[in-house]
């Protein structure tokens, strides 16, 4: 998965680099929450498909690292059901 890093202590008003939807926006989609001792880890998906990981601690929200878009044919593997899945038994 390629990503882009960003510092903890970026400007607000940071957006997406691949839409433009702003960070300190709603997420499009929660995909999973992890409690940590210093707050929570944010999975989320942008609206354009961009995986976001999302640090939420005393200092505020921070998008720490997102990855690009999915690609067309990768979404369709999703949401048709397995169909076309290439994963095999043991994780290949």
């Amino acid at each position: 998965m390629t990503s882009t890093a960003h510092t903890h202590d970026r400007p607000v008003g940071d957006a997406c680099p691949y839409c433009g939807w702003p960070d300190r926006a709603e997420p499009f989609q929660v995909v999973s929450r992890h409690g940590t001792a210093a707050g929570q880890t944010v999975w989320t998906r942008c609206g354009c498909g961009s995986l976001q990981m999302r640090v939420v601690d005393a200092r505020g929200m921070n998008v720490v690292t997102r990855s690009r878009p999915a690609t067309r044919r990768s979404a369709d593997r999703v949401t048709s059901g397995g169909a076309g899945c290439s994963l095999r038994a043991g994780g290949g």
